[in-house]
């Protein structure tokens, strides 16, 4: 089935891509959720107006980021939680409470989506300095400092 996406899509496309998936994926999940649509003879045309769109809010979107990026390198977060005497935490440090953070430190949204973990997977479970990565545009990434104290 060969559909449009209306919409980036991580592990797909980005809008304006036609592209060939599965019969129950095409259908079920891309379309049904407003994701895509069918690729016609008509909608083809379409593709190429959505691509350029596209491409003039990724510009729009990446010189955000550059600036963003300039805000966000000098931030150390802090979060204090409670601990166990050996140091692990009760309840993790998520990648939305430290997106939430760091959109409120710069002014602006970053999505949870954005910030990775490394090693440590979903949550930081343990207390300490850590090392994130934030990717606030596919070529953009900053590396910023967290540290988790114990109550």
């Amino acid at each position: 089935m060969r559909v449009i996406l209306l919409q980036n899509i991580k592990g797909v496309g980005r809008m304006g891509d036609i592209k060939n998936v599965a019969d129950g994926y095409g259908r079920n999940f891309l379309i049904g959720r407003g994701l895509a649509k069918l690729a016609t003879e008509g909608t083809i045309k379409e593709a190429d107006a959505l691509k350029k769109k596209a491409e003039a809010g990724e510009k729009v979107a990446h010189d955000k980021a550059k600036e963003v990026a300039e805000k966000t390198k000098d931030i150390v977060l802090e979060f204090t939680k409670k601990t166990s005497k050996a140091g692990k935490l009760f309840a993790s440090v998520t990648k939305e409470e430290i997106a939430e953070d760091i959109s409120k430190a710069v002014g602006g949204k970053i999505e949870a989506d954005a910030i990775n973990l490394r090693e440590h997977g979903e949550h930081i479970k343990q207390e300490g300095e850590h090392m994130i990565e934030v990717e606030l545009a596919p070529d953009i990434k900053v590396e910023l400092k967290v540290i988790v104290k114990g109550e």
